[in-house]
């Protein structure tokens, strides 16, 4: 027991000693060390790469070309050098059409990255607020320590000079175990959580071995709006409804490009020759018009057509869906501070019960023992009302992930 309250202590000490973390900063260091958003990132990389390959193609094309060939009524091999040029001038289905398909697979990039970003987020978020609510149960978990071992001492003193019963020795004895097992499971349930935290910060979160002590102020008064108010914020920055709306959008495009295939496309090309010391030259206008193709292009655009349809009916599912999580998240958070109310008075309560308690205490009326078990009381009536403004706080996290984290929220 000794050892155990060392151990506590030495988690005290190194709370103090070591460095500390905000919730900004811890978010920041997901997205920093995130394999999975890394990913996304070089994602958006390869769609800007094709916009630039799109555009390419009204850039002039050159090409070199050397041959060795036998000729009839010539002796031996024959060498001919030739250099040939394409400058497309306009095509309907040409490279404008195609970078802005390109585009829009580059919003698409971006927006699954920044709807991974928001996931991440939440975790880090909720995740954080649960570490922290176990470092702050450090000083509960010594208070209980303390009280447990000196009632259990007391209830042997009683039980030796027969002045307990049979039934209150054992009474005594079963609420000693009881709380001796939250005090020894709190180091896991610390370590667990601080694990938990580490696999989603990466590997910045520790150093020596020594997790930060967290950061977060529990007095900041949890505000909330309107349901209509948060409904409107989702809709407008929910990411997986702009990722649709760029879906639908690229769709169209695409259907634009298959129909502008049946258009005509002008090019203008030249070639130099070279072959027995003859030179020949040519330049012109070049015209090509697609009319007939087995209908693949209409095909093809029928097939968008279809994936815009499918893309935007997904849209109007998950606009029913929002609405429900935002609508499940708010009603929660409600319920969770109408908790909180109820907690304050009893944490009112219990705060002048043990100022109650000390009065006692100093008079006389009641011994170390009592007072030390009325500290554990209200520290723990502390932690209870510290508890339910965590799940309160991480309720609003969720509603702000629900509304895509708006701006001014």
């Amino acid at each position: 027991m000794k050892k155990f309250i060392i151990f506590l202590l030495l988690i005290s000490t190194q709370i103090y000693a070591q460095k500390t973390l905000d919730i900004k900063k811890a978010v920041k260091i997901a997205y920093k060390n995130r394999p999975s958003l890394k990913a996304l990132k070089f994602s958006t990389q390869v769609n800007e790469s094709n916009e630039k390959v799109a555009i390419s193609g009204y850039l002039p094309q050159l090409a070199l070309s050397s041959d060795q060939l036998f000729q009839t009524k010539s002796k031996g091999l024959q060498n001919r050098t030739t250099i040939q040029a394409n400058q497309l001038i306009y095509s309907f289905a040409g490279p404008k059409q195609l970078k802005k398909i390109a585009k829009k697979g580059t919003e698409l990039a971006k927006l699954t990255e920044r709807n991974h970003e928001d996931l991440i987020r939440y975790e880090v978020e909720a995740t954080f607020l649960q570490t922290w609510l176990l470092q702050e149960k450090n000083r509960v978990i010594k208070s209980l320590n303390i009280s447990a071992e000196e009632n259990i001492i007391k209830s042997e003193h009683q039980d030796k000079l027969n002045l307990l019963g049979k039934n209150d020795w054992l009474k005594d004895e079963s609420t000693y175990a009881t709380n001796m097992y939250n005090v020894y499971i709190y180091t896991d349930e610390l370590s667990n959580s601080q694990n938990q935290l580490e696999y989603l910060l990466g590997n910045n979160y520790k150093q020596n071995g020594i997790a930060p002590k967290l950061i977060w102020n529990s007095n900041k008064p949890i505000k909330v709006k309107s349901l209509t108010n948060y409904y409107s914020k989702a809709l407008k920055n929910r990411k997986e409804i702009k990722l649709k709306q760029k879906e639908v959008e690229q769709y169209i495009e695409y259907q634009t490009y298959y129909k502008n295939n049946y258009l005509p496309e002008v090019k203008m090309k030249g070639q130099s020759s070279r072959a027995n010391q003859i030179k020949t030259n040519n330049i012109g206008i070049n015209l090509s018009w697609n009319l007939f193709d087995g209908a693949s292009n209409y095909h093809e655009s029928q097939k968008a057509n279809a994936n815009k349809l499918k893309a935007l009916q997904e849209k109007e599912s998950y606009v029913q869906q929002i609405k429900y999580e935002v609508q499940k998240a708010y009603h929660e958070l409600i319920q969770y501070k109408k908790q909180l109310i109820a907690k304050n008075a009893e944490l009112k309560q219990a705060k002048n019960e043990f100022e109650l308690a000390k009065l006692k205490y100093k008079i006389g009326d009641i011994s170390k023992v009592d007072l030390d078990t009325s500290k554990y009381n209200i520290d723990n009536v502390k932690f209870s009302w510290l508890s339910i403004k965590i799940n309160t706080t991480i309720k609003q996290r969720e509603l702000f992930f629900a509304c895509g984290y708006p701006k001014n929220i």
